[in-house]
Formats: C-alpha cells, structure tokens, sequence
C-alpha cells in the first residue's frame, strides 16, 4: 500500500555503518553541533520503491494507493 500519490521520499544504509556513524558522533566530545546527516545523500520515492519490490519479486501485485 502506498499512502497518497507516493511521492513522499526516503533514504537507506545499511544498518552497521548507521552503527558505526553514531558511534563516532558520540566520541566527538560536543566538537559538532547542530544537525547532523548520518544518512546517505540519494533518496527514492516511495513509490519508486514500491516498484522495484514488485520487479524484484516477479510480483504480478497491484501497488495499492490510499489516500
């Protein structure tokens, strides 16, 4: 199921190097402030990534769109 027109976008990375990330940020000793991306740059949509499932799968699945 896809909420609304599936434009709504997000990030992924692989769980350890996130781990990883939020180690170092914590042994930073207050040398960072304000926000800081421990994500990657490249976003899909999620209807992009409903899409690559359903291909990846050899789904025949209708991507189901709510409001």
């Amino acid at each position: 199921m896809v909420s609304g027109d599936g434009a709504q976008t997000c990030s992924f990375c692989y769980l350890d190097d996130l781990i990883d990330g939020l180690v170092m940020l914590m042994a930073s000793a207050g040398e960072l402030t304000g926000p800081v991306n421990l994500g990657i740059s490249t976003e899909i949509t999620v209807l992009e990534l409903a899409e690559r499932i359903v291909a990846l799968t050899n789904s025949c699945s209708p991507i189901v769109r709510k409001p």
